[in-house]
């Protein structure tokens, strides 16, 4: 009998060995996340406890601090989350060939279709307004400065008038954004963020939101 090696499975052993722990440490760390996003939702960020999001993971202590030596940097994580749906939404959506105000209502619309049935963007969401996590607020702040980019190009290319109020149209719809998704929240209805975004997209700009129009748009 000849004594043989396998380069390969040599190799490839150690590294599957590696990746299995690797696969349940992230495993561990995103059901962490997600039993917390339950209860900073519900409890909100000062009502949520350490042993509750525990109990509802199924995890030690020292499971979660191997993660998240904090619930401030467990929230930060949720918010640095929130913090990259945005970005892609935003990027996909200006990356297509619209005109700039139906860019405005697909950001919004997106991202409360992606908030309504992702409770762990919802809470980085709800989370990036909390001073404790995030006292400048910086990821709503890029938010409302991304889509008055936006706003912005509509007004120049004559789809919106160019007023005052136009020009803070980013910040409204974002605050609005943002309470509606509070109110549904507290009342345990995400089921009609969509539909309360929608309606705010169409008092603005005076149409439903999905044939949002290329034309001026008048305060009236």
């Amino acid at each position: 009998m000849h004594d043989h090696i396998d380069n390969d499975s040599a190799v490839s052993t150690p590294r599957a060995t590696q990746r299995r722990p690797q696969r349940r440490a992230i495993a561990t760390r995103d059901g962490i996340a997600s039993a917390a996003s339950e209860h900073f939702n519900t409890d909100g960020y000062a009502g949520a406890r350490i042993t509750d999001i525990l109990a509802t993971a199924g995890d030690s202590k020292g499971a979660m601090y191997h993660h998240f030596p904090s619930k401030e940097s467990l929230a930060q994580y949720l918010v640095q989350g929130w913090g990259t749906v945005l970005v892609d939404t935003i990027a996909d959506v200006t990356a297509a060939d619209e005109p700039a105000l139906r860019q405005v209502a697909s950001v919004q619309r997106r991202l409360a279709e992606i908030i309504t049935h992702d409770h762990v963007a919802r809470a980085g969401l709800l989370l990036s307004l909390e001073r404790a996590v995030d006292e400048t607020a910086k990821i709503y702040t890029a938010w409302t400065s991304a889509v008055t980019v936006i706003v912005e190009q509509a007004m120049r290319t004559g789809q919106l008038d160019d007023t005052a109020e136009h020009s803070r149209l980013a910040e409204t719809l974002c605050a609005g954004f943002v309470g509606a998704v509070h109110v549904a929240t507290s009342l345990g209805e995400p089921a009609t963020i969509s539909r309360r975004v929608d309606d705010l997209l169409t008092l603005w700009l005076g149409t439903a939101p999905a044939t949002s129009p290329t034309a001026p748009v008048a305060i009236r």
